[in-house]
């Protein structure tokens, strides 16, 4: 990233890298911005002058992830231990309600924050991501990375996640994003604890990670959720999920898949750009 995350917290023996950069206006509050699984604020790099001209960021890489530091036991990568991160940064650090945004895991923790401390979430944005079990359409996909959880050394593994998954979204990152920020985004992935991307990974794909979709209702501040219309199954949850939400609203952002932010750039900020917008006005 050009802009480093010159901050740092501390959460249970963990410390957080992040950073809070940008123009406050008046009438609004900190963006918040949660990547990922095995992803880091850099993959948000390419969207920050753009955001700062206009409001605040606040980056953030998860534990075990990025510039972040790594837990002593796999038992501390759990989710809710991550989400306890989130809560403790916004709590402690920000220190005042903020819009978040998370995508694809970093949706899952930005929910569970959402619910657990609706005080400090003035707004959410869901981005690829899920409120059921996460779930791989490809059963030979879904086999393969059970597989390589549980039979990769450490390693491998970190070999493996640094190395993009072939498929059309890979084919077109490859064609439109800038070689620079690709090269950082493995420097990135070569960063992440084995132990965390083992952990997390088999929360995520092998059904061990309860659903909540039975407490959308809770949640009274507004939501958007946005989806590449390829992403699936996360565009067939998509519609079920705003629904479900009493303030929620759908952003779709056709011919994208995981990762829109990287593909459709322009689309993106667009979306994020009218959820802000909407929210503003409710100051």
């Amino acid at each position: 990233m050009t802009r480093r995350l010159d901050r740092r917290f501390t959460v249970d023996g963990v410390t957080l890298a992040w950073a809070r950069v940008g123009h406050r206006r008046v009438g609004t509050r900190p963006f918040v911005l949660v990547h990922g699984y095995t992803g880091s604020a850099h993959d948000f790099a390419g969207h920050i002058d753009h955001l700062i001209t206009e409001r605040e960021l606040v980056l953030v890489d998860l534990r075990g992830h990025g510039h972040s530091g790594r837990a002593a036991t796999p038992d501390a990568y759990r989710v809710e231990r991550l989400v306890g991160d989130l809560v403790a940064l916004l709590d402690e650090a920000v220190g005042e309600p903020v819009d978040l945004l998370g995508h694809s895991l970093g949706g899952r923790l930005a929910l569970h924050v959402a619910l657990e401390r609706p005080d400090l979430v003035a707004s959410l944005v869901l981005m690829d991501t899920t409120a059921w079990s996460f779930e791989i359409v490809d059963p030979e996909r879904a086999e393969a990375a059970r597989r390589v959880l549980d039979e990769a050394d450490d390693e491998e593994l970190t070999a493996l996640l640094a190395t993009p998954w072939p498929g059309p979204e890979t084919d077109l990152v490859e064609r439109t994003v800038p070689i620079a920020w690709r090269a950082e985004a493995r420097d990135e992935k070569l960063r992440v604890d084995p132990v965390a991307a083992r952990t997390l990974g088999r929360a995520l794909f092998t059904g061990a990670l309860a659903p909540i979709e039975h407490r959308l209702g809770e949640l009274t501040m507004p939501v958007t959720v946005i989806v590449g219309s390829h992403d699936e199954p996360f565009a067939t949850h998509a519609p079920t999920l705003a629904a479900a939400v009493p303030d929620g609203r759908l952003e779709v952002i056709e011919g994208a898949w995981h990762s829109p932010q990287l593909t459709h750039p322009d689309e993106w900020r667009a979306a994020v750009a009218r959820h802000l917008a909407r929210v503003a006005a409710l100051l």
